[in-house]
């Protein structure tokens, strides 16, 4: 096979890789449209994730009797939907505030699979679809992400020993997978990537994610040896 038709190949699988993202996209705008999202729903992402969406008057009412309930702050109160044509103004200029909140939306709505602990990359592609294709740069999306930060929407975004930025959207009981982790080391003791692949059926990628944030909080210690292969322990369980 040629050089230039293995570089063709490589060009389409990226191009149906892109439109895959932006396909995706659409259905979980789709499935988050106030036309479809109910107060079962509702009650749902509140006791869940910690989060509420008031996006039309008839929910203002419920949202004000679950924020008391499951003490929800006001910052974790969604009153719009976001588009990729609210976050880009005229002459290409950027609405970092709705940028940060497209991203957080996108997050919300793909929860099930990243857990909420994402790397900042990976962001990126969640939101550098449609018409911000082009028009955005990572560090555009670090930008909105440390504003959500300081208002206190998202929990954290750090940067790891390895120079990769982390971003956590939900708080820890929101979140979960750590929890989850910690529950299975309870059951383990020691801990293999395949014991949480296989224990939890995840992905290679969101198991290292949630050990990686257990390391940075002193709670997980990694180890390796020839015997025994990459593991990590919990001294505080």
């Amino acid at each position: 096979m040629g050089i230039r038709k293995i570089e063709d190949e490589i060009d389409l699988k990226e191009a149906m890789k892109k439109k895959a993202t932006e396909l995706k996209m659409k259905d979980m705008e789709a499935k988050a449209s106030v036309e479809k999202f109910t107060k079962d729903k509702l009650r749902e992402l509140a006791k869940q994730h910690g989060v509420l969406l008031a996006l039309t008057p008839e929910l203002r009412e419920e949202v004000k009797e679950l924020q008391k309930k499951y003490n929800i702050p006001s910052s974790k109160i969604i009153t719009e939907q976001i588009t990729e044509h609210d976050v880009l103004k005229k002459f290409s200029k950027i609405d970092y505030q709705k940028l940060g909140m497209l991203a957080y939306q996108r997050v919300l709505m793909s929860k099930e699979e990243t857990g909420g602990i994402i790397p900042l990359s990976e962001v990126f592609e969640l939101v550098n679809t449609g018409i911000l294709n082009g028009n955005i740069e990572v560090k555009d999306v670090e930008k909105a992400l440390k504003l959500l930060k300081k208002t206190k929407v998202i929990e954290d975004i750090a940067e790891l020993d390895t120079g990769a930025i982390m971003v956590r959207f939900f708080p820890i009981q929101y979140t979960g997978d750590e929890t989850k982790v910690v529950n299975l080391a309870k059951e383990k003791g020691v801990l293999t990537l395949e014991d949480i692949c296989s224990g939890l059926n995840w992905s290679q990628d969101r198991a290292l994610r949630a050990l990686e944030s257990l390391e940075n909080s002193g709670i997980a210690k990694f180890r390796e040896n020839i015997l025994t292969g990459k593991q990590w322990y919990f001294p505080s369980i």
